[in-house]
């Protein structure tokens, strides 16, 4: 299966992220070094990790597969969480306890846009 990548442009908040998948822990390795000359230990992931976010001036998720069922959309929500708390934390964005709605908007708008994405690049196949 052929590696697919989608980037995300979040003007709101000034930021960004890419999601990347059906990729093995070698091609992730060489996306993000072809991409952005940085080096990355993917040792876990296709190990014992579907996928894992990697969090720097852009963040990046990786996904090894990707089927529309519960276990991919746990899974790219999980990793979505991730990304989002990042993005608040850069652009120091601190929500009071119990009034997360920054997270919880940020958070569907990936999942939103991710999913979106999925189906247009899966679709073209």
């Amino acid at each position: 299966m052929k590696i697919k990548e989608f980037y995300l442009d979040i003007p709101v908040l000034n930021s960004s992220c890419w999601f990347v998948w059906n990729v093995t822990k070698d091609h992730a390795k060489d996306w993000l070094k072809k991409k952005f000359s940085i080096e990355y230990d993917f040792d876990t992931l296709g190990v014992t990790t579907d996928a894992c976010a990697v969090l720097g001036s852009i963040p990046i998720i990786f996904i090894c597969g990707w089927a529309n069922n519960p276990k991919w959309l746990a899974i790219l929500a999980h990793e979505c969480v991730h990304v989002a708390n990042f993005i608040l934390k850069e652009r120091s964005i601190e929500e009071k306890e119990g009034h997360d709605e920054m997270q919880a908007y940020l958070v569907g708008h990936l999942i939103e846009s991710f999913l979106t994405a999925l189906k247009k690049k899966n679709q073209a196949n």
